[in-house]
């Protein structure tokens, strides 16, 4: 009797061994999808439906002769003097280069003015304030910033080199 009793949990455990096993192996079978053949149309597009963004290609800014550029023998300060009238006046948008660079000069530390002649080549004075025998320098145009350095045409001459087109920015 004691032997039928030995012999009862490994049969009970082969027992519930084959009775585990089918189920879950039927379980996984069940959840299992079959795929369908779809038709080619329903495969993926050879492009994107979207539009691409448009990306212009880079062209370097040509040099145009129209832009004359001046090079400063000396410092700025040297040559002119700031007017806060004028600078207030640049500020608020009343006494500006017509078109910001056409003119410029460089100094000697390569920081670029503009530059508005007193008789009004490429200044807008609607005020009236420049004079013919002046040169205006425009240091940071259309900011809050705006310096204005005022040179007697007579003293700027002497300061100012012409650079060739080769060697312009």
């Amino acid at each position: 009797m004691r032997a039928a009793f030995a012999f009862l949990p490994a049969l009970v455990t082969l027992i519930a061994m084959t009775a585990i096993t089918p189920a879950s192996a039927a379980g996984v079978d069940q959840n299992r999808l079959d795929r369908t053949v779809l038709p080619e149309h329903f495969n993926a597009l050879p492009f994107s439906p979207w539009p691409l963004d448009l990306v212009t290609p880079f062209h370097r800014t040509p040099i145009r002769p129209e832009r004359v550029v001046y090079q400063l023998k000396g410092s700025i300060r040297q040559v002119a003097k700031v007017d806060r009238d004028l600078s207030t006046a640049c500020r608020r948008g009343t006494f500006i280069q017509r078109m910001n660079f056409i003119f410029r000069v460089r100094s000697a530390d390569d920081r670029p003015y503009g530059i508005g002649w007193g008789s009004g080549v490429n200044l807008h004075d609607p005020e009236k304030r420049g004079k013919a025998d002046k040169v205006y320098l425009f240091d940071r145009q259309d900011t809050g910033l705006c310096a204005v350095w005022v040179a007697p045409l007579a003293t700027l001459q002497r300061f100012l080199a012409p650079v060739p087109l080769r060697d312009r920015p």
